[in-house]
């Protein structure tokens, strides 16, 4: 039995090992994402000066969470597809090429191909590596519920499937052997838990929604849920992105909103992608200084944002870690061995209250948990 820890929770989960009490920290290195932020120093949106006192349980460090066990040795020679939801969503890229750099470490041929945030190039594009004869299939952040047919054919041809960044449904079609994601609900539960305390129970909140993808929605669900039930004075607004128009729906959408309500205060983006477009949007609507805005996933602008005041909160996931556990995942499923169904993944939060304890990579590279789990995977897969 074993413990994973979400934002101050605790999962327990038979058949997995407990990682990180005795390991050091370490950081992977990936390119700088584009997450499409403003200079650092240039106020786009957060009430600057305005910084909060409140600290929550999910705010602190994560060095421990659930890993595989049992030492294997991953196959040669595999040809794999990796597909990314689309090359808007930086973390779903970030996530997809740390994946290609250790499947080829471990001498696999991949295909990455750009899901373009189009469930029609999804189900076209899984469908097609079935038929070329893939061994296996990593997808990031791209429903399966929303391809068509391809599952069918993944299924019938029992191709191992890993999913990250989406959690398991009681209605999912068949074919996906792997989830690895953070608890949405857990999360949505945390970023409401911080609105309420950091606003004295008073806040009025934009909510910004994406129609398509499960997880987001259901965080986005959660947060509208517990300021409702705990927050009696709270406001909430909400609003759908189109996530395939964002470049250009995304700001005029937020400056009519905040024109329509004036007293929006808070504003929660669904992802770090979309932040620099919520700020041309606060922007344009002469609302600079006054708004705090929040986002997730833990891009290293939105980390630098975090530290200069332009933003007041990051729901932080380890994207670098996902794709170790994913590849993990996969090896074990195309070696024949047991895999686990779901993999819980940690979030932390940050607010200017605990950004100063941040390592100078999460501002490089992006948030990642505090150990090295690296090792452990190699250790487990017997390469160096």
């Amino acid at each position: 039995m074993s413990i994973n820890r979400q934002g101050g929770r605790v999962l327990r989960r038979s058949g997995a090992m407990l990682w990180g009490a005795i390991a050091t920290a370490s950081v992977l290195t990936l390119a700088a994402c584009s997450g499409g932020s403003n200079d650092v120093g240039t106020d786009n949106g957060s009430a600057v000066g305005d910084e909060s006192a409140v600290v929550t349980d999910a705010m602190g460090p994560v060095d421990e969470v659930d890993g595989p066990t049992e030492k294997f040795t991953p196959p040669t020679g595999k040809h794999i597809l990796i597909m990314p939801c689309g090359s808007a969503g930086q973390g779903c890229v970030n996530e997809a090429e740390e994946e290609k750099r250790v499947a080829e470490s471990l001498g696999w041929t991949v295909d990455m191909i750009d899901g373009k945030l189009d469930p029609t190039v999804w189900n076209q594009t899984v469908k097609q590596a079935v038929a070329s004869g893939i061994d296996g299939i990593v997808a990031v952040s791209a429903d399966p519920n929303l391809f068509g047919d391809a599952m069918e054919s993944v299924a019938a041809k029992d191709v191992p499937f890993v999913l990250t960044q989406q959690t398991p449904g009681d209605d999912d079609v068949e074919g996906v052997d792997t989830y690895i994601a953070p608890d949405p609900k857990v999360g949505g539960a945390d970023v409401a838990e911080w609105i309420t305390a950091d606003s004295g129970g008073k806040a009025h909140v934009l909510l910004l929604d994406v129609p398509g993808f499960t997880n987001v929605q259901q965080r986005t669900a959660a947060i509208a849920e517990k300021l409702d039930s705990d927050c009696g004075d709270c406001v909430v607004y909400k609003a759908d992105i189109t996530a395939a128009t964002m470049g250009t729906s995304l700001a005029p959408l937020v400056t009519t909103q905040l024109q329509q309500h004036p007293d929006i205060n808070y504003i929660w983006g669904s992802d770090d992608c979309c932040v620099s477009f919520m700020q041309q949007g606060i922007q344009q609507a002469g609302k600079t200084g006054s708004v705090k805005l929040m986002s997730m996933t833990g891009y290293p602008q939105q980390m630098t944002q975090i530290k200069t005041g332009e933003m007041a909160f990051e729901l932080a996931s380890p994207t670098p870690y996902s794709a170790w556990l994913a590849i993990d995942s996969l090896a074990r499923l195309m070696a024949g061995q047991p895999a686990e169904k779901f993999w819980v993944l940690p979030q932390r939060i940050w607010t200017a209250e605990n950004i100063g304890a941040a390592p100078e990579e999460a501002f490089e590279q992006g948030w990642d948990i505090e150990f090295d789990y690296q090792s452990m995977f190699r250790e487990l897969w017997g390469t160096k």
